[in-house]
């Protein structure tokens, strides 16, 4: 019961933004540079500016900080994430062959030791990439909500004003921490040098939703152009990039307020679309199912190239990853969304009948019991 309230009370905007989120991470890997004319657009440099970070602040916005368990908090969390995470794994990996055989994926099939190996990376939580790159993604969101709760968690107890001043302390401190590993490139376990940067963008979206009556003055159309012209300027003036799995942070002083402009950029463009009924409804559907996207969008362009490099009659790049056509953007932009969704609809659809006919026979057996 509970979860249906949630559902019905789940804040429609949010999940705008976090459909803005999976459309960028959709179009940064289905395209670099655009060609227009004698122009470059650099729409993949843009959208990595802040394409990951937005799901960090959405995560913040979401925080409930009325965790009197912590360790249950955990666990609800890693349910969360692992469950998926071990799903999609699990099913690629009895694909994967199959995909080599289709040709659409370079590499060895999986034998004997290998399939222990991978079947061991998966359990322990770790992204087997390929056509699931993307979901390096997961296990660093999960230790970064655990670091916040716990630091909010350690500090319930503080008078107001220590605990609120030790809690700003602690994301900064972790923050400095993540910008350290992440400038000496430190690769740590599980990533875990991007959970410390994201610490600090999950407490601006806590701190976003309680003070959002005073701040959602500056979300408007105005703030989408000057956070607009803001990031362009960045991508023109040539500073650096933003690729997190890559060490890549333009630098230590410039992260944050670049991040901090893209969220921005993220909260004016979702107003925007928000007066539009349909395309609010579109984001929303794709933000409540951005992990699917996020799952399934490489293979959706695969799915393309499959189709194209035969009816071309030319396969020899079709394995190239993560697309063969540069000038097919467009069609990985619109396939790297709707495929997935629509896959996941039929699986919802297909659950929901099963359980429906696994229900009905159990209540015709109790009647012919009684």
């Amino acid at each position: 019961m509970a979860e249906h309230i949630e559902q019905a009370q789940r804040d429609s905007y949010i999940d705008v933004i976090k459909g803005i989120g999976i459309f960028s991470i959709v179009i940064g890997h289905a395209s670099w540079d655009i060609q227009v004319g004698s122009n470059t657009i650099h729409i993949g440099a843009f959208v990595y500016l802040y394409h990951l970070a937005i799901f960090f602040f959405c995560t913040g916005y979401l925080y409930k900080d009325v965790v009197d368990d912590y360790w249950k908090f955990v666990a609800k969390k890693l349910r969360g994430l692992y469950r998926p995470f071990i799903i999609y794994s699990f099913l690629y990996m009895l694909c994967r062959n199959l995909f080599i055989d289709m040709g659409i994926l370079q590499g060895d099939k999986y034998t004997g030791g290998m399939w222990l190996i991978t079947f061991t990376n998966v359990l322990t939580f770790n992204s087997i990439a390929e056509l699931l790159s993307a979901f390096w993604f997961l296990p660093v969101l999960f230790f970064a909500i655990c670091f916040y709760a716990a630091i909010n968690y350690l500090t319930r107890n503080f008078s107001p004003y220590f605990k609120h001043g030790g809690r700003v302390l602690c994301y900064l401190l972790i923050g400095i921490a993540g910008l350290f590993t992440v400038d000496q490139k430190y690769g740590l376990l599980y990533n875990l040098q991007i959970s410390y940067l994201m610490v600090p963008v999950i407490a601006l979206g806590h701190y976003f939703a309680l003070y959002k009556e005073i701040l959602k003055k500056i979300v408007n159309v105005f703030g989408l152009v000057i956070s607009f012209a803001i990031l362009v300027f960045v991508i023109e003036s040539n500073v650096g990039i933003i690729e997190l799995i890559n060490f890549m942070i333009i630098n230590k002083l410039l992260f944050y307020p670049v991040t901090l402009c893209g969220i921005w950029f993220c909260l004016c463009l979702g107003k925007v679309i928000c007066r539009s009924s349909w395309l609010e409804k579109a984001f929303s559907i794709a933000g409540r199912m951005s992990l699917d996207i996020m799952a399934l969008h490489f293979l959706s362009f695969k799915l393309v190239d499959y189709v194209a490099c035969h009816v071309l009659g030319n396969t020899e790049f079709m394995n190239t990853f993560p697309h063969t056509f540069v000038r097919l953007w467009p069609v990985y932009y619109i396939v790297g969304m709707v495929i997935p969704i629509c896959m996941k609809k039929l699986e919802e659809r297909v659950v929901t009948n099963v359980k429906g006919k696994i229900y009905s026979l159990i209540s015709s057996y109790d009647k012919e019991i009684n």
